[in-house]
């Protein structure tokens, strides 16, 4: 029941990863109503070079994507 995918360039340390999947996962308990028991979160880190591909296979042009970046190059962010 819901596993969330954090996709991300690495930077963060795994105290601030923790400390998102915990809000995102107390937030997916209070607005969907599923148990914290049920959710899983886990976070995926790529570096600078390899962000493009990940944004040209999962974001661009998704429709699934419900909250869009305020970039449409994912090499310069503009």
């Amino acid at each position: 029941m819901p596993h969330i995918v954090i996709k991300t360039i690495s930077g963060p340390s795994q105290e601030q990863l923790k400390k998102a999947a915990d809000k995102i996962a107390a937030v997916v308990n209070q607005t969907m109503g599923k148990p914290e028991k049920y959710i899983s979160v886990s976070v995926e880190e790529y570096d600078y070079s390899q962000w493009k591909d990940v944004y040209n296979e999962f974001v661009k042009d998704k429709d699934n994507v419900l909250v869009k970046p305020g970039y449409t190059d994912p090499v310069s962010f503009t």
